[in-house]
């Protein structure tokens, strides 16, 4: 059965509310029902009903949760002992476990093993095993598969017949086994043969009588080979053949002779059992099976033996020369067996029980005999006055002090202590004292030994929040207060959904047809409230947007429906989008609304081209209306209405020419002179809705699915760059181990001084060198000539060198020749070998760069699918580095580092982290009081806030900070360590970029000029108001 911890699941009963609906039971009356349909729900009412466990369940709330509980990995399958399963899960092994185990356990052991464990008072299961294992080791049955020794080789055989011993027949007729002699007496017999009168059963005399240990030949009519007289299988005469008359009567009642029934009542010792019932006593006639038949099986010593030899031959044998398939009949199966098929209360001495299912099957009673209940009784009354003694002994009686009154006489009388049994039971409970405080001091002396090798054996990174500064690492000078953070994030509790959109048009600026703008770009151009000049920066990003989702499908007007829907504030329109607000709550109302956007972007999705080819981009507004009329609801979008509103009406002019004063009265305007005064937030909301839109579009899906298949090239790239750099690296330290220090310029230069002659090098040799070469090769040639050692070889050497004899070389002249020769030699293999590493050097670094090329390109590639963070600091806030994500690379065309955001953000940590750091049981006593000192005073963050850092030293201070003891730090730390040659510059480049301010505007020939003053040229020198697009959307 299923387990959990260690119990067994308890199932819900039925309902009692449709308890009578079960089988057998009547339909109630259907007068108490007043209506219809309650007559036909009481009648067949709807359930939810769960087939695997067969419970039943009222309502949905009851069943999902049920079904959570049976979904959840807390489960065991107790056949196996596999957890961590769900119910399924473990109800299907144990399932498959029991086929298999049933299918291997002999068929023929299962009724007499289950029959003989019923009602059974066993303590544990293990003794239970190991006393049925002992009865039935040596017991077989009819039908079993065994193996017979012959001779020493093992063949396999089927029993067909089982015959007890005689002791056991006395109260029906005995076996007769009738001789049938062919040639008079059996060889070497000097008794009478006996008698083959039918009317009268013959006994066979006790001398033919095969031992225990002898098998008795049986007619081979199929076997190709008789066994020879020497063979244990012809202990008789070969003319002498028993044979069983089983058309006798005396067969008969051997058949019906019930087998191994002393033997197998486990309520009698092995000893007692196997006298009265000795397993050796039976007889088993036994058929061979051929290895060609269906139900063979390999066996031990079955596989270097003839199988066919005997095939189809009887013989009858005894227990000794049986046994049975080791996989098929061993303590461990019948183990499991009986554990699949028993059963037991938890209440003590209760009996082991046999499954009903499997008692029906093999007819085993299921109601406990009066004697077994009685035994049972017995049993538990014993074991409960057992327990009742002990407790007396102990000092448990009803005194308190442990003198307890013992009962004595018929009349109740009751006889208290003496001293000296006083003494002995204040001196036990003085021992036992002893003995528990001994104990108590072990277990405490244990858990320090344990804490103590705990501490030593921790091992590093461990649990972030486990890891505390040590005042080691605090004299050391290790920073304790994490360094002070900008709260100040761009748009407040808007910044998320700002920062994901600007990541979103970083990422798929090619197939969106933008170019690339920094974070600060895009801040300062939805902070843009002029109507004059225009900002080109947020036109492009609405059209580029509004181009691409333009081709999926929409519903016309979907917007004036919704508004039309919110005007009943219980539509579902309005409570999904939470919008229920009267009309009388806006100075507008939602007919006068329709009526304003009615006629404005009626061709929006033909007029985005011509809109787009246009250098002004006049009319995008108009674009974005139409746009929002077919595919925004108020489920959707819920500030549909107000921006709606905001963009169609404005406050009228003042009446007087006070700049301060503004009208009070709303009036139709036009959605160019609005949308740069609606607020930043919702500016915000409409991209990032378009950017929502814009994910299902096919250019997205395929730039993704590009992206794969690009990861895919770059890791085998990655493999094969890192497989060829292993190489060279091993080449090199190979070349550099095997010739030591190379041998340089200097250190030729050592070696000649070292050996007395000129150290002046030219081209690699000296004036010396070369004349000292000349010289040897003369030598050599007039020695070759005329002989070696002769002196007019030394005169003809001397003549043509012009010198006299006194200037003839000396053998320690060549020697020394020889020498610088071997050094020059030397030298140019060092000399190659140095060229050889250096272009292997060369090599490697070409590597390295393109390696890193790949991170970069594996960076872009998979910010793609989703944005993830660094890492998480040790109390679960998360930080963000939203550069070198998909369009937007981390160097310029020049190869320089270029950056976007150019800053470090940090999230607070999210709910779920929350609740797994405040579960920790040392979160009020420890946790919070860290958070305050490493965090520092107000600037712990909480789930959804934001914060950053925009100095490169900022971030050097965060990464000292950061204990690397710790797995979530270990990994940040590592993390940030890969991108840090990018991360630190490009936070540099944009503090230079904010410190030299606004830069001169580009011509249509790409030149800055300077040119205009005042106001408006100021403005236009911004980056955001210069930024072109120079990407064609919808490319």
């Amino acid at each position: 059965m299923v387990l959990v911890r260690r119990k067994r699941v308890l199932f819900h009963d039925v309902p009692d509310s449709i308890r009578h609906l079960s089988p057998g039971n009547k339909l109630p009356d259907p007068g108490l029902y007043p209506s219809p349909e309650a007559k036909a729900l009481a009648a067949d009412p709807e359930v939810f009903y769960i087939q695997e466990t067969g419970e039943v369940f009222l309502d949905y709330e009851s069943y999902a949760a049920r079904m959570t509980f049976y979904k959840s990995n807390i489960f065991m399958c107790e056949v196996t002992g596999k957890t961590g399963l769900d119910y399924f899960q473990a109800a299907e092994s144990e399932r498959s476990e029991s086929n298999n185990l049933h299918a291997r356990f002999p068929e023929q052991l299962k009724a007499a093993v289950l029959r003989a464990v019923q009602w059974q008072i066993v303590g544990r299961l293990d003794h239970l095993v190991e006393a049925v294992y002992d009865r039935y080791k040596d017991r077989y049955f009819k039908g079993e598969k065994v193996y017979v020794d012959v001779q020493g080789d093992k063949y396999l055989a089927r029993i067909l017949k089982v015959f007890p011993p005689r002791n056991l027949k006395s109260s029906s007729s005995p076996l007769k086994l009738k001789l049938k002699l062919t040639n008079g007496t059996p060889s070497g017999s000097t008794s009478p043969p006996p008698s083959t009168n039918s009317s009268e059963p013959s006994k066979a005399p006790s001398k033919y009588r095969p031992s225990p240990n002898q098998r008795v030949a049986r007619s081979y009519p199929a076997a190709p080979h008789i066994p020879p007289a020497s063979s244990p299988l012809a202990v008789c005469n070969e003319d002498v053949k028993p044979i069983i008359d089983a058309s006798s009567p005396t067969q008969a009642a051997a058949n019906d002779t019930p087998i191994h029934s002393i033997g197998a009542d486990l309520k009698l010792s092995l000893e007692e059992a196997n006298r009265l019932d000795d397993p050796h006593a039976y007889y088993y006639s036994v058929q061979m099976i051929g290895a060609g038949e269906a139900d063979a099986a390999d066996g031990p010593g079955a596989a270097d033996v003839d199988t066919n030899k005997y095939a189809g031959s009887e013989m009858e044998v005894t227990c000794a020369a049986l046994s049975r398939d080791r996989l098929g009949f061993n303590k461990a199966l019948l183990k499991r067996f009986m554990k699949d098929a028993l059963e037991r209360d938890n209440a003590a001495a209760s009996p082991w029980v046999v499954k009903k299912d499997l008692a029906e099957k093999y007819g085993i009673e299921t109601e406990m005999p009066p004697d077994v209940r009685e035994g049972v009784e017995g049993v538990k009354k014993a074991d409960h006055e057992k327990r009742k003694r002990i407790w007396e002994e102990r000092g448990g009686g009803a005194n308190g002090d442990g003198s307890d009154s013992v009962a004595n006489g018929p009349a109740g009388k009751k006889r208290k202590l003496n001293e000296d049994e006083k003494a002995a039971r204040d001196a036990q409970s003085q021992q036992r004292q002893q003995e528990l405080d001994r104990l108590e001091q072990a277990a405490e002396d244990a858990m320090r030994k344990a804490a103590q090798a705990k501490k030593r054996g921790v091992r590093y990174p461990t649990e972030d929040l486990d890891v505390k500064l040590s005042d080691k690492d605090r004299k050391a000078g290790k920073i304790v207060t994490r360094p002070a953070m900008d709260r100040d994030v761009p748009f407040g509790s808007s910044f998320e959904a700002f920062a994901m959109s600007w990541s979103f048009l970083q990422t798929f600026g090619k197939p969106l047809g933008i170019s690339p703008f920094t974070m600060d770009e895009y801040e300062k151009a939805l902070r843009h409230s002029l109507i004059d000049p225009p900002c080109r920066l947020v036109s492009d990003i609405h059209l580029c947007l509004i181009n691409m989702i333009r081709e999926r499908p929409f519903d016309r007007h979907s917007a004036v429906v919704s508004l039309l829907e919110l005007k009943d504030g219980d539509s579902p329109q309005a409570i999904k989008a939470g919008q229920a607000e009267k009309d009388d709550d806006w100075q507008v109302e939602i007919d006068e609304l329709l009526g304003a956007i009615a006629d404005i972007g009626l061709v929006w999705d033909t007029t985005i081209p011509s809109v787009l080819s246009n250098d002004v981009r006049d009319g995008w507004e108009c674009v974005l209306i139409g746009f929002l009329k077919d595919y925004a609801t108020t489920a959707t979008f819920p500030r549909l209405r107000p921006i709606l509103t905001s963009l169609v009406y404005g406050p009228s002019p003042p009446e007087n020419d006070d700049e301060s004063s503004t009208g009070s009265v709303v009036e139709p305007c036009h959605p160019a002179d609005r949308y740069p005064s609606l607020p930043p937030e919702d500016k915000i909301n409409i991209i990032q809705f378009l950017c929502e839109l814009a994910i299902p579009c096919k250019p997205i899906r395929s730039t993704l699915e590009a992206a794969e298949a690009d990861l895919t090239e770059l890791r085998k790239e990655k493999i094969e760059l890192n497989r060829e750099k292993k190489k060279l690296v091993d080449e090199i330290g190979q070349q550099n181990g095997s010739e030591g220090a190379p041998l340089t310029k200097g250190n030729l230069e050592t070696n000649a001084k070292a050996q007395g002659g000129d150290a002046t090098p030219q081209n690699g040799m000296s004036d010396m060198d070369v004349d000292s070469e000349r010289m040897v090769d003369a030598s050599s040639d007039v020695a070759s000539e005329y002989g070696e050692g002769s002196s007019r070889a030394a005169s003809v050497v001397n003549g043509r060198n012009g010198k006299v004899d006194t200037s003839n070389p000396t053998p320690k002249t060549i020697a020394l020749a020889r020498e610088r020769a071997l050094a020059r030699e030397k030298a140019a293999e060092a000399k190659a070998a140095q060229a050889n590493s250096r272009r292997r050097e060369d090599d490697v670094a070409k590597l390295d760069r393109r390696l890193e090329a790949i991170e970069r390109e594996f960076r872009q590639m998979l910010g793609l699918g989703r944005s993830k963070p660094l890492g998480r600091d040790r109390f679960y806030n998360r930080i963000w580095w939203f550069d070198g994500l998909g369009s937007s690379g981390l160097l310029n065309r020049s190869g320089d580092v270029s950056y976007g955001s150019g800053r470090l953000f940090i999230q607070g940590p999210s709910e779920i982290d929350l609740e797994v750091m405040l579960g920790r049981p040392d979160f009020a006593s420890v946790i919070a009081a860290r958070r305050v000192e490493e965090e520092g005073d107000g600037m712990s963050l909480k789930p959804g806030e934001w914060a950053c850092y925009q100095e490169a030293e900022q971030v050097e201070t965060f990464m000292t900070w950061l204990n690397v003891k710790g797995h979530r730090e270990f990994q940040l730390d590592r993390t940030m360590k890969l991108w840090w040659d990018y991360i630190v510059p490009g936070m540099k480049k944009r503090q230079t970029d904010l410190a030299a301010g606004p830069r001169p505007p580009e011509t249509s020939s790409g030149r800055r000029t300077s040119k205009g003053k005042g106001k408006d040229s100021e403005l236009l020198r911004e980056s955001y108001m210069a930024w072109r697009n120079k990407r064609k959307p919808g490319k």
